[in-house]
């Protein structure tokens, strides 16, 4: 028998990278995924507390440990991921705690190893059916993998990963609901990223971000709106770098948009925003930068059991040593199928096109995902696949393709 595939705005992150400031509140997004698992987590129910213990694992092959070009470095690896969500229901309002731990071992290269500790909050509160709140927290002590952020290009020769704190609140009020001639979203989320070891060269980059946004959105049919929205970003970096002559990176940046969204109807949903945006620093001796921006999520289901995801945008990105900031162009590409019975595949491609402002860089980078998941239980699936990471840059350093293969697994309850 062929299952349904959901028709949730989940990506295989469990919230999509693809959406508006407005919406993603709900669900900080960040890496790829790992998949898309089916389990039907069991729950402990102490009075009105629900509680959900999951286990994630997954053990690889990766050829290419620290993305680099001239050293690559083979190694076996585990990640371990177990989470522990405690939540209750009340009518539409839902009240979330969870704490995941992540453990990360290179069976090689075990200065690679780190532990991960994270704690989320989300409150979705529904005073009437015109009136609701969505509230979210959380608190990462992370680390960036060798290769990827600050570590971009020297990878090899650092000795450890980069590790970081990283704080992050939000909350986005809405009036109107899916069925009103109009609505209204407000939100505002604060980000303070501090980093915790190489501090001669990371402390130039601990920063805390504030950002707005106002959607008015209008009813033109009976799952369609057209939209206007504004956001702000406002970035604010502890110290400035005496040895850069660009001074400091504080930013400001508006976006403005116009679009048209729209629910889902025998075989689509999904919004396209076009506008503009217009990035300005304090420091004189940095470029000020605008120019067209667009967001375009699209999801198809060709099939009740098939799913295909769309999506391109612009968005910049806080630089990672080189430039002003990363001016970014992303696509991507997402289909899920279940072959009936307990099988199901997926595939996840996405292209970015980064041009950092102020410097001499421009990038390619493509990132794909092959994965298959068999159901084993309701409370067990198991999965195998495969990831490519190919950049190409026009500094040379910075080109590297990475492959990895991998077994994993997912239980609850």
């Amino acid at each position: 028998m062929v299952t349904e595939v959901s028709r949730g705005r989940t990506s295989r992150h469990g919230c999509s990278k693809h959406l508006p400031a407005t919406i993603s509140l709900v669900c900080f997004a960040v890496a790829l995924s790992r998949g898309a698992f089916a389990v039907e987590p069991g729950n402990v129910t102490i009075g009105p507390v629900n509680i959900t213990p999951t286990v994630e694992a997954e053990t690889r092959y990766i050829d290419n440990l620290y993305r680099s070009r001239s050293s690559e470095q083979s190694t076996w690896a585990s990640e371990v991921a177990p989470e522990i969500q405690a939540w209750v229901q009340s009518g539409p309002s839902l009240y979330s705690l969870s704490y995941e731990l992540k453990d990360y071992r290179y069976f090689s290269q075990h200065q690679e190893d780190f532990t991960d500790h994270k704690v989320n909050l989300d409150i979705a509160h529904q005073f009437t059916s015109r009136h609701k709140i969505d509230v979210v927290g959380e608190y990462l002590a992370g680390h960036e993998e060798t290769g990827t952020g600050l570590s971009e290009g020297v990878g090899e020769i650092i000795g450890e990963p980069v590790e970081f704190d990283r704080a992050r609140a939000g909350v986005e009020y809405t009036y109107g609901n899916q069925d009103s001639a109009g609505r209204l979203v407000l939100a505002a989320r604060a980000l303070d990223l501090e980093y915790g070891n190489f501090r001669e060269q990371t402390q130039y980059f601990d920063r805390a971000q504030k950002d707005f946004a106002s959607t008015f959105f209008v009813k033109v049919a009976p799952r369609t709106d057209v939209l206007a929205e504004v956001r702000y970003i406002d970035n604010e970096y502890d110290r400035v770098n005496p040895q850069n002559p660009g001074g400091s990176l504080d930013s400001e940046e508006y976006n403005y948009f116009v679009g048209v969204e729209w629910q889902a109807t025998a075989s689509t949903s999904g919004n396209v925003r076009l506008g503009g945006y217009d990035r300005s620093y304090d420091s004189s001796g940095r470029d000020d930068d605008d120019g067209f921006s667009w967001e375009v999520g699209v999801t198809y289901w060709p099939r009740t059991y098939s799913r295909i995801d769309l999506g391109a945008r612009r968005f910049s990105e806080e630089t990672n040593g080189l430039g002003d900031f990363i001016n970014t162009r992303e696509f991507t590409l997402d289909w899920k199928h279940d072959w009936g019975g307990r099988s199901s595949t997926y595939v996840t491609a996405a292209h970015f096109r980064e041009d950092y402002s102020g410097a001499n860089r421009d990038d390619d980078f493509i990132n794909l995902e092959l994965g298959y998941t068999f159901a084993a239980r309701r409370w067990l699936d198991l999965g195998m696949g495969y990831r490519l990471e190919d950049r190409d840059s026009n500094l040379q350093r910075f080109d590297y393709t990475r492959n990895a293969y991998f077994l994993e697994l997912e239980l609850s309850l």
